[in-house]
């Protein structure tokens, strides 16, 4: 398969457009699902001062933007292993769903939020959920391969 490199305007708009919308649709489905798990400090907010003193580190994980970026990446994986293998990189659909979708779904540096909540609470429990993270998306790139090598 051979990429196409050079994109005309319309099919430059047409890329565009389709991970804007893509992008879209995943981020607010993230914002959606990651407004389930309530944290002490607020969502939003970059100063940790209003942090109750009887908080847990543990409080402060992310669990569901964790695992939202381990389906995220498992998903994308799959598609790129299965049904979009043969799709050039430029593809809308491609675009759409890879670099848009799951582009807005998972949030990697949204974990370094919740790294700096945890850090000033922990620095050992920030570096163990940072660990984690990095083992769980890669983890989650290993299942999406499957067992099936080409």
């Amino acid at each position: 398969m051979r990429a196409n490199i050079t994109l005309s305007p319309k099919q430059f708009a047409v890329a565009l457009g389709a991970v804007a919308l893509g992008g879209a649709a995943g981020t607010v489905l993230r914002d959606l699902l990651t407004g389930l798990q309530h944290t002490p400090v607020p969502r939003g907010s970059m100063t940790y001062s209003n942090i109750p003193a009887q908080t847990s580190w543990t409080s402060q994980i992310p669990w569901i933007l964790l695992a939202i970026n381990f389906t995220g990446v498992l998903i994308a994986t799959r598609l790129l292993r299965g049904p979009l293998r043969q799709h050039d990189p430029n593809d809308p659909t491609r675009l759409l769903l890879i670099t848009g979708f799951f582009g807005g779904f998972t949030s990697y540096s949204g974990l370094f939020v919740a790294f700096a909540a945890i850090w000033h609470l922990s620095i050992g429990g920030s570096f163990l959920v940072a660990v984690g993270a990095v083992v769980s998306g890669v983890l989650a790139g290993w299942l999406g391969l499957g067992r099936r090598r080409r």
